[in-house]
């Protein structure tokens, strides 16, 4: 794993004010990021106090802004909401969708003509969601991050905040596929993870193909 002390500083809004803690994974392309494709199952919901989220998302290259998918419990204590958000300098938070412990939801972060990024998302109900009538669901949102310099982490992260705490049990994270600009075989050894943090990534291939590498994990487990 990479020690890059430029990488321990990120931005989480989540519409509140300070964090207290996370746990955080980044994937280092040391090179622009052109797709970012992974599935999150939502985990247990917190009974503790405090705040929290988790998500996957993307990272500038000087750590000032982050586009996020986010499942928080922020905005209705007590259940687990999904929203994708962008900050800072533009900044977003989309209307947040109820999702529930055990729905699958397939983030993909993807970049077109004039840095226009998008965050497409869809949304399969576990059996809980299935109970409590929810249905599959798509969407999207997304803006030119021009002005942001290069987007060059892709980045799996627990989020505390207000005296929160992680009592929710694992976070199981799979498919991830991570696109950038180079022709190097980044795949081993990209990522750095915050200080004392327990997880394990399964895989880490990598194909070439023109001026582009992409790196495939089968699968992340936080906890």
């Amino acid at each position: 794993m990479r020690n890059v002390a430029g990488l321990l500083v990120l931005w989480f809004c989540l519409g509140l004010s300070f964090v207290h803690g996370n746990d955080t994974l980044w994937f280092n392309a040391d090179a622009g990021i052109t797709k970012f494709q992974v599935t999150m199952i939502v985990p247990s919901i917190s009974r503790g106090l405090g705040s929290h989220g988790v998500w996957p998302g993307l990272q500038n290259d000087d750590d000032t802004f982050v586009f996020q998918s986010v499942v928080s419990d922020s905005r209705v204590p007590g259940t687990w909401q999904f929203f994708v958000e962008y900050c800072c300098n533009p900044d977003y938070q989309a209307t947040s969708v109820r999702v529930y412990p055990g729905d699958s939801i397939t983030s993909t972060f993807s970049v077109g003509a004039n840095a226009q990024w998008t965050d497409t998302w869809s949304i399969s109900p576990g059996a809980a969601g299935r109970a409590a009538g929810a249905t599959a669901q798509s969407g999207s949102s997304g803006n030119s991050f021009s002005n942001r310099g290069t987007i060059d982490k892709a980045v799996l992260s627990i989020e505390l905040q207000n005296s929160g705490v992680w009592d929710f049990g694992q976070v199981q994270w799979s498919s991830l596929s991570i696109t950038a600009s180079t022709t190097q075989s980044w795949c081993n050894g990209a990522y750095v993870a915050s200080s004392s943090f327990k997880y394990a990534v399964s895989g880490g291939a990598s194909h070439t193909s023109g001026s582009s590498t992409t790196c495939v994990y089968n699968s992340v487990t936080f906890g």
